[in-house]
C-alpha cells in the first residue's frame, strides 16, 4: 500500500500540466505519504485485532507476533512524523496531510465502527492524495474531480472489504451487519460505477475530450468488478486497486 500511495501522488502531479513530478516538494511529499500509509496499517492493526483473530489470525497482532499496544505507539508515531516532515511543504499540502492524519486517526480509533461513515471517511482519505499531490503541482482545484472519483472506487472498496469479514466483524456497526450482504453489494456496486459518471466531467470541464479513449480500460474494468460484486465474487479489492491506479492515470494522460 505504500507503493500505491506513492503511485497516487505522482499521478496527480501529472494531472497538472507543467508540474515537475521528481522536484523537492513531491518527493517530501512521497515521504510523507510513505510515513502516513504505515502508520495508518499500524493503527488498523490495533483497532482490528478482535476482528482480525478470526477472519485474519495469520496477522502479526492476533497471533501475538507484535504486542497489541506496540501497533498503537508505532501508529501515532508515524502519523505524526508524517505531518513534521509535511511542514516543509506548502501551507495548502501541510493542511491536506493534516486533515488526513485526523482523519486516518478517527477512523481507526472510533469511526471504523460506524458502518458507512467510516467506509467514507477512508474513501476521503484515499482521495487526498490526489489533492496533496496537486496542491504540490500548484493546482489542487484541477485535482478535485480525479480526487472524487478515487474516493468513490475506495469507499467501494471499503464495503466490499466489510463484506468479506462480516463473519469476524465484532462489535461494529457495518454497513453488511446493517442492511444485509446483498443490501451492501447492490450499495458497493452503485457507488463504484457513480465513479465513471463523475470522472468524466474531467475532460468536459478542461475540454480534453478528444482523449476519452485512455479511460477505456478503467471503465471496463470498474464495471466488470461491480458486476463481480454483485454476484458476491471474491478477489475484487484488488481489481477496484487495479482501476483508481488505471484511472487515475487516464485523468493525467488527459492532461497532455
Amino acid at each position: 500500500m505504500v507503493l500505491i500511495g506513492i503511485a497516487f501522488l505522482f499521478i496527480s502531479s501529472m494531472i497538472v500540466p507543467g508540474s515537475d513530478p521528481l522536484n523537492a516538494h513531491m518527493i517530501i511529499g512521497a515521504v510523507s505519504v510513505a510515513l502516513f500509509v504505515m502508520g495508518g496499517n499500524a493503527l488498523n492493526d490495533y483497532a482490528d485485532s478482535a476482528s482480525d483473530s478470526v477472519s485474519h489470525p495469520s496477522r502479526p497482532v492476533p497471533s501475538g507476533q507484535i504486542p497489541r499496544e506496540n501497533a498503537l505507539y508505532a501508529g501515532c508515531s508515524l502519523l505524526i512524523a508524517s505531518a513534521i516532515v509535511a511542514v516543509l511543504l506548502p501551507v495548502v499540502s501541510f493542511i491536506i496531510v493534516a486533515t488526513a492524519c485526523a482523519l486516518e486517526t478517527a477512523y481507526e480509533l472510533r469511526l471504523k465502527r460506524m458502518g458507512l461513515a467510516g467506509n467514507l471517511t477512508i474513501g476521503a482519505v484515499t482521495g487526498m492524495t490526489f489533492l496533496l499531490g496537486g496542491s504540490i503541482a500548484g493546482d489542487v482545484a484541477r485535482c478535485a474531480i480525479p480526487s472524487l472519483a478515487v474516493m468513490l472506487i475506495s469507499v467501494s472498496r471499503e464495503i466490499s472489504s466489510d463484506i468479506a469479514d462480516a463473519a469476524g466483524d465484532i462489535g461494529r456497526r457495518t454497513l453488511p451487519r446493517s442492511i444485509g450482504l446483498r443490501g451492501s453489494r447492490i450499495i458497493a456496486s452503485l457507488v463504484l460505477l457513480s465513479a465513471v459518471p463523475v470522472s468524466l466531467a474531467f475532460p468536459v470541464i478542461y475540454d480534453t475530450g478528444t482523449l476519452f479513449f485512455f479511460a477505456v480500460v478503467p471503465y471496463i474494468l470498474i464495471i466488470e468488478t461491480s458486476r463481480r460484486i454483485l454476484l458476491g465474487k471474491n478477489g475484487t479489492e484488488p481489481l477496484m486497486l487495479i482501476s483508481m491506479l488505471l484511472l487515475g492515470l487516464s485523468f493525467g494522460l488527459w492532461s497532455f
